[in-house]
């Protein structure tokens, strides 16, 4: 079989998997939800478009997490400091070395993959919370590193001497963002409903037995560990361009908390459990904005909520409430808790 023979069963597979996905609950819901956003510059403007744009972006970081998480079960917590580097990459290539700012996202997406390599590294040889210290202490070396070399990042204040993307046009901006965020997302649909994310989901439950089937599972994770992060690289190069500045809030742990938050609401385990997580979370933080520090305490306490009562996230669980209750006293479903 040639290469474009397995190329090519590769797109009907998951153009088959896709049809079947689309007619499902989810389906509809992303499909309306996709349509709305495609209008969304006719709908709405100005300061409503920035935070749909936002959104979007937001969707693709969450998602690219639990490409890593969910589905090799590598739980990382340096994925909110992949994504700033992407968007230092981004934005310091059009600043300082006066490449096209598109070059530089997408440059961005490259430089956060590759500086995931020394980190994905040792995480190959752990599990469990040795995972979450090492990642953790790469995110807060990141951090530092942001803050002491002032001279280049322009440390706790920001930078923001960076050309801006299609001239300031936030329509274009919108479209271009809009359609780099759907793209990356069927290509992270389409590796996991292929031979990859079989592989990677057996890594997750069984490593040896995988391994035993022939599979480098090491190669595997790292693979996994490159795509997911230069994914959020490129996340993070669309934020900065979005907000026209970036600074080191971006980049701190509360920041990260915040993705992982998305990621268990929305269901850890799910590509579409990113997009739900996204939409409730920041949707719920936009929402009750006036209630200031009081709307973190209700999306924890939706946290603490989803993560015992829905162990499958909302993507996961029936919103029929028989079936939900059904659900909840069998027992069996609880295997799907992420942290088992």
């Amino acid at each position: 079989m040639t290469v474009l023979d397995t190329l090519q069963n590769g797109i009907n597979r998951t153009t088959g998997r896709l049809k079947q996905d689309v007619r499902s609950r989810n389906g509809v819901i992303f499909m309306i939800a996709g349509v709305l956003a495609l209008l969304a510059p006719v709908l709405v403007g100005g300061y409503t478009l920035d935070l749909v744009m936002q959104l979007i972006i937001l969707v693709l970081v969450v998602t690219s997490w639990i490409f890593i998480a969910g589905y090799f079960g590598m739980f990382s917590f340096a994925h909110a400091a992949l994504y700033g580097i992407g968007a230092y990459a981004a934005v310091l290539l059009a600043g300082e070395a006066g490449l096209h700012p598109l070059v530089g996202v997408l440059l961005g997406g490259v430089v956060a993959g590759i500086l995931s390599i020394p980190i994905a590294l040792p995480v190959l040889r752990l599990s469990g919370a040795y995972v979450g210290m090492v990642t953790l202490a790469f995110a807060e070396i990141v951090f530092r590193l942001v803050i002491v070399f002032r001279d280049v990042t322009g440390g706790p204040t920001g930078y923001t001497s960076f050309p801006a993307l299609f001239g300031g046009n936030r329509i274009a901006l919108y479209y271009f963002v809009f359609v780099l965020v759907g793209a990356l997302l069927l290509v992270q649909y389409g590796l996991l409903v292929n031979r990859f994310g079989l592989v990677a989901r057996a890594i997750r439950e069984a490593p040896d037995a995988a391994r035993m089937l022939g599979n480098n599972v090491p190669r595997y994770k790292l693979a996994g560990f490159i795509i997911g992060s230069s994914i959020a690289g490129v996340a993070g190069g669309l934020q900065a361009h979005t907000v026209l500045i970036i600074s080191p809030p971006m980049i701190e742990v509360n920041r990260m908390i915040e993705f992982m938050a998305m990621g268990i609401i929305g269901g850890f385990r799910t590509i579409s459990g990113g997009v739900f997580g996204a939409v409730i979370v920041f949707g719920l933080s936009e929402g009750l904005r006036d209630l200031g520090e009081v709307r973190l305490v209700i999306w924890s306490i939706m946290l603490i909520v989803v993560t015992i009562y829905f162990p499958n996230g909302i993507a996961g669980s029936s919103l029929d409430p028989r079936e939900r209750l059904r659900e909840l006293l069998d027992r069996d479903n609880w295997s799907g808790w992420p942290i088992d």
